[in-house]
């Protein structure tokens, strides 16, 4: 096994959210050491002072060393911000202004690394705290160059620096910044693309929920709490005389027996069966919804007639290839709506005339009274 994985896990912890903050910690340390080596070689090239870079690579150390023992201890862990980024962020500010005050002729390009804080800013704070490092950021920058120019015997002396040593300098200085930039955009990205997995698959979670809420799970149509929703809105029309209709209970005969003699898988195969042929013989206002168990009620707009003729029409088709090896049938009760009446009476009455059905013999459809 390599030794590498162990080592990650003494400095980065096993805890994963642990060690999510000592990568971004690892991250922005990438950035201090590359500026440092930078403003390292700046003294020899005669544009940094050799006791500013001491004080300013103090401050980087301690802010470092104290950030990483803070996180790596789970001391962080009792703030309501762990990771302390606010803290983390201000400091990384303040080295940035810092290093402007005295790069002298590279001051500039010691600016760069501020577009480091501001990344990691989109990636873990609120605006509010933004708008906080944001200000500092301008008043610290703002500070460094007052002093620079009201008190220059306290900026270290620097020489003169050639053009091309300035634009050299830029370009590695970019080369430290923007490999950071580039990891945080990729995690950005990452985190971008699992909240749209997570959105779509919400989204088909509430449309399955929705269909289930609507439908029957094993049939497909719709479900006795959807048909009940319907039969209220048409019995609120029909009391205003606007669309009357009839509805009809269906029963399938002998189910229980279906279910002994050849399983419950076979009676489920007749019920969908039941419930696709039933469905194929209706009108296109016509509604077929399972109330449960083999009972299913259907609900369509206009008089008795065209009922009992959808309901010869179900019986037939029932009858010739609902099961390839068993004979079946169904009994229904039919009421039309009286303006009077509520959803409950109705259903009282077709199941009256479904019951009489049964009685007489089954394999036929009974009217209402």
């Amino acid at each position: 096994m390599s030794v590498w994985p162990k080592i990650i896990d003494v400095l980065a912890s096993r805890d994963p959210r642990r060690r999510v903050r000592l990568v971004q910690w690892l991250i922005a340390s990438a950035v201090y050491i590359g500026a440092a080596t930078l403003l390292t070689t700046g003294v020899g090239q005669g544009w940094m002072n050799t006791s500013a870079l001491a004080l300013w690579l103090g401050f980087v150390v301690v802010v470092l060393a104290s950030g990483y023992a803070a996180l790596r201890s789970g001391w962080t862990e009792r703030f309501r911000d762990p990771s302390l980024a606010v803290w983390q962020l201000s400091m990384g500010v303040l080295a940035v202004n810092w290093g402007y005050l005295i790069c002298g002729p590279m001051r500039t390009s010691a600016l760069f690394p501020i577009m480091v804080v501001f990344a990691f800013c989109a990636f873990t704070l609120r605006w509010r705290q933004i708008a906080f490092v944001t200000l500092l950021a301008v008043t610290s920058l703002v500070v460094a160059i007052v002093v620079r120019e009201l008190y220059p015997h306290w900026v270290p002396a620097q020489g003169e620096v050639a053009p091309l040593r300035v634009d050299i300098n830029n370009v590695l200085m970019l080369i430290v910044v923007l490999p950071a930039i580039a990891v945080i955009a990729a995690r950005l990205s990452a985190l971008r693309r699992k909240l749209h997995e997570q959105r779509e698959a919400l989204s088909h979670a509430l449309s399955e929920v929705e269909r289930l809420a609507v439908s029957d799970e094993l049939t497909g149509i719709p479900n006795r709490r959807s048909m009940r929703f319907l039969l209220d809105r048409s019995v609120a029309f029909s009391a205003g005389g606007v669309t009357p209709f009839c509805i009809a209970v269906l029963d399938i005969d002998y189910f229980k027996a279906v279910n002994d003699d050849l399983g419950h898988a076979a009676g489920d195969e007749v019920l969908k069966s039941f419930a696709r042929r039933a469905t194929a013989e209706l009108r296109n206002a016509d509604v077929l919804a399972r109330w449960g168990g083999e009972e299913f009620v259907l609900m369509m707009p206009g008089g008795l007639n065209n009922v009992s003729r959808v309901i010869e029409r179900i019986g037939s088709s029932i009858r010739t290839g609902c099961h390839p090896t068993r004979h079946i049938t169904f009994s229904a009760g039919i009421a039309q709506h009286r303006p009077t009446e509520t959803v409950d009476q109705l259903l009282s009455r077709a199941d009256v005339a479904l019951y009489e059905a049964k009685r007489t013999g089954r394999d036929r459809y009974v009217l209402a009274d």
